[in-house]
């Protein structure tokens, strides 16, 4: 025989792979309790400040919502009620003055009803002028008339006055 003649040695045909091999290796190549606390974490830093954002966002609406919805309305106690149509009421514009009906003059002071219906209680002094058409004092002032109050408003909602000028009668 000559050493030219060799023939191929026949490999066994491959098998299929088996479940048991395939669960014998392991999935993860490397430190697995790693890889788990790195997927562990659902949220980033950019994701936690965006919600913190979102939170305060809706924290502001709600309040402003909330302060619309209960809180005082601007346009009653800020309104300048226009004497010259019969409707007195309220304070005047910037908290300086108010303007009502009296209900009595008591001394140095003056109690008004106001349009809403409240009382505001007037102290005057020495420098308060009185106007009833013409200059007048506060013995001129009598209970139904109306006036306007000009002066500063108190904490207690009483007013300081400076001038009392009454309207001329309806």
């Amino acid at each position: 025989m000559s050493a030219s003649t060799t023939q191929p040695v026949p490999t066994p045909p491959e098998e299929p792979a088996r479940p048991e091999d395939l669960i014998a290796e392991p999935a993860v190549q490397g430190d697995l309790t790693a890889e788990l606390k790195q997927v562990a974490r659902p949220f980033g830093k950019p994701t936690l400040v965006l919600a913190g954002l979102l939170v305060l966002a809706l924290a502001f609406a709600g309040g402003a919502w909330t302060h619309a919805a209960f809180g005082p309305s601007s346009t009653a106690s800020t309104a300048r009620p226009d004497p010259a149509a019969g409707q007195p009421g309220g304070r005047t514009a910037g908290g300086r003055g108010t303007v009502g009906t009296v209900e009595k003059v008591d001394g140095s002071t003056v109690t008004l009803k106001t349009g809403q219906g409240s009382e505001v209680t007037v102290s005057t002094s020495d420098k308060t002028t009185v106007g009833v058409t013409q200059p007048g004092k506060l013995s001129d002032l009598k209970p139904g008339q109306t006036v306007t109050v000009q002066g500063r408003t108190g904490s207690d909602g009483s007013v300081t006055a400076q001038a009392i000028v009454a309207q001329p009668g309806r």
